[in-house]
């Protein structure tokens, strides 16, 4: 088979690919029904078998035969994983545990003079959180409530709080749900790939971030002063929730069982079982506390829904993603691409580079960091085994990537919640903030490369 031609059908079916959720068709249907087409060609193109030697008898059997093979293991472990994480995390909203932590880390940011250097602080504040609560979404509306007052008081214009707001996005840290997907990739432990890999770069973006926001946001408003569009607005300012101080506490638990289990070698337990012991310390403590004992059950309701909500919009996705990915794989395209660029001066840079790009513009068109990362990440090590390097080298900075194009995009619900506060378009916001969220992508790229080869 020519191996032009089946670069060719690779970009193709990625082009198409794209262009179909670009038209807000279903992404979990359209990978889904492309990873079919894709497969089946692909096996008739260059004979490669969808199931190996476990063929069901035909090509057409063996592709739900993957189907049903990619069902079980992403339920049984990442999957799992994720909907713990996920539910564990709303009950702490549930029972105002976790705002009652942000409105806490939100007091310091009201004893800075400087109110750009208060920016910088919230950035920081929000980051260390976002270890804590992973979902950008769900810290957003907490921090909406908490900070986004506090910096209305000191005279922050609306469009320059919630830029700053969004771009606290990057997803890192041993319980976020990308973190976990690229740890199963890699095959290696969550906390190790965090602690040897993730932070440095995280870290490096975090800090450049932190010493721009005063500088860019005082150049953006002094702007808006001169256009005369520089506008403030009032927000009350949200009361302190009625749940005592230590529970700011408990939405750390989960975090701190999994560093224990990586520091005290005698101590084994994974990400699931340290989310359900927070489950039932929490429990005990609401059941010592609470006087309406008989609701306390109920709250095993808040936690299967959102395990329900995110299995519909994430780990469908990790499962439609897997069938596209097995079809792009299948073609062979990217590995050949990746044979021809490897003798080239600079090619795991460029290479690394493109991954990422694709990754970050997938997840501006998509609304979504998941999607992109779920589809193309599984193809990866292959590339970087062709390329001579580690696979984390090349995975990394599509991981962070996946993060920075979900806050550039105007049909995230993150970046729709914070524009509808703030009183401004979606796409007003990511303009206002591409600027720096480029200047990350920058940054991720240079540090992934520098840190991991």
């Amino acid at each position: 088979m020519n191996s032009l031609l089946l670069i060719a059908l690779t970009i193709i079916f990625s082009v198409i690919v794209a262009k179909l959720i670009l038209k807000k068709y279903n992404a979990i249907f359209i990978f889904f029904t492309s990873g079919i087409i894709i497969m089946l060609i692909a096996n008739a193109l260059t004979g490669t078998p969808i199931l190996g030697k476990a063929t069901l008898g035909s090509p057409f059997l063996d592709v739900f035969g993957f189907l049903s093979n990619s069902f079980k293991k992403n339920l049984s472990n990442i999957g799992m994983i994720i909907m713990i994480v996920t539910g564990y995390a709303a009950y702490m909203k549930h029972i105002q545990a976790s705002t009652k932590l942000a409105y806490l880390a939100s007091n310091p940011l009201s004893k800075i003079k400087n109110k750009y250097l208060v920016l910088s602080g919230m950035y920081l504040i929000g980051m260390a959180l976002k270890l804590v609560i992973t979902s950008q979404a769900g810290l957003s509306v907490l921090l909406l409530a908490t900070v986004f007052p506090v910096l209305m008081a000191i005279g922050i214009s609306p469009i320059t709080a919630a830029s700053v707001l969004s771009l606290i996005c990057i997803d890192y840290g041993p319980n976020d749900g990308s973190t976990i997907f690229m740890s199963g990739v890699l095959k290696m432990n969550v906390v190790d790939v965090f602690l040897q890999y993730q932070l440095a770069v995280a870290g490096s973006i975090i800090i450049a971030l932190t010493l721009m926001i005063p500088i860019y946001y005082k150049y953006m408003d002094n702007r808006d002063k001169n256009l005369g569009t520089f506008k403030v607005q009032e927000i009350s300012k949200l009361e302190n929730p009625a749940v005592p101080g230590f529970y700011a506490l408990l939405p750390i638990i989960p975090l701190a069982i999994v560093f224990a289990d990586y520091f005290i070698p005698s101590i084994k337990i994974d990400v699931i079982t340290a989310n359900i012991m927070g489950m039932f310390i929490t429990f005990v403590i609401e059941f010592i506390r609470r006087n309406d004992r008989n609701e306390i059950p109920k709250d095993i309701v808040v936690i299967l829904r959102a395990m329900a909500d995110i299995f519909v919009s994430v780990v469908a996705i990790i499962i439609s993603a897997s069938c596209f990915a097995q079809g792009i794989k299948m073609l062979g395209g990217i590995s050949i691409f990746a044979h021809y660029v490897a003798t080239m001066e600079g090619a795991v840079f460029l290479i690394l580079l493109a991954l990422a790009l694709i990754t970050f513009l997938f997840a501006v068109i998509m609304g979504s960091g998941a999607a992109p990362l779920f589809a193309f990440c599984p193809l990866t090590p292959e590339i970087a085994t062709k390329l001579g390097v580690p696979a984390v080298t090349l995975i990394l900075p599509m991981e962070i990537s996946s993060a920075l194009g979900r806050a550039c995009s105007p049909v995230c619900g993150a970046i729709i919640a914070i524009a509808g506060v703030a009183g401004i378009e979606p796409i007003q916001l990511v303009k206002r903030s591409a600027p720096m969220l480029i200047l990350a992508f920058v940054i991720n790229c240079v540090a992934a490369y520098l840190f991991n080869m």
